[in-house]
């Protein structure tokens, strides 16, 4: 072969390192920022020291940041984060899902609550249910205050599961940019 192509195609070779290099250089700089689509991987503990979820090992979960996808203090801690970090925050509950509240309910027959209960009722039996409410399905905790068995109905207040609550996250940011299937 010709010195000067082997020479073309050498240089060619080492261009495309330097380059690949660079972008590799690049994306472990890459911080998350606001409109960034990430994909993290958490567990989330209760503070008796429950863990209560995870997807470690799994599908890690995919969000927009700044979107309102997830609470506000799991949005805010993913900010300035690099692919590969781990970090641990604790929510209280005005960065998570709020304060327990008896201001939003629903009448419900008690049969119903029974079947979201797996069996009978009582004054402050908890149960998760669906609301359907905002037109989408939402996973909510429904919580028994009133029983009036003459019109067979229950009121039932509703809040987020884990309302009321700090949380305390553990969240490795695995990747920046792209969409996990």
């Amino acid at each position: 072969m010709n010195k000067k192509i082997l020479g073309v195609l050498f240089a060619a070779v080492a261009l495309c390192l330097v380059v690949f290099a660079a972008g590799c250089i690049g994306t472990a700089d890459q911080t998350a920022k606001v409109n960034d689509t990430v994909n993290v991987f958490y567990t989330l503990t209760l503070e008796d020291g429950m863990v209560a979820e995870s997807n470690v090992g799994k599908t890690p979960l995919t969000f927009v940041v700044g979107s309102g996808r997830v609470v506000k203090g799991f949005d805010d801690a993913i900010l300035g984060m690099k692919p590969g970090e781990t970090k641990t925050v604790t929510l209280t509950p005005d960065l998570a899902y709020g304060e327990y509240s008896y201001n939003t309910y629903a009448d419900v027959p008690i049969s119903m609550a029974e079947t979201y209960n797996n069996g009978p009722i009582e004054i402050g039996s908890t149960f998760l249910m669906y609301d359907y409410s905002t037109g989408a399905i939402q996973v909510v905790l429904g919580e028994v205050v009133i029983i009036d068995n003459e019109s067979n109905m229950t009121r039932v207040v509703i809040n987020a599961p884990y309302a009321g609550k700090t949380l305390i996250f553990e969240i490795t940011l695995d990747s920046i940019g792209t969409k996990t299937t």
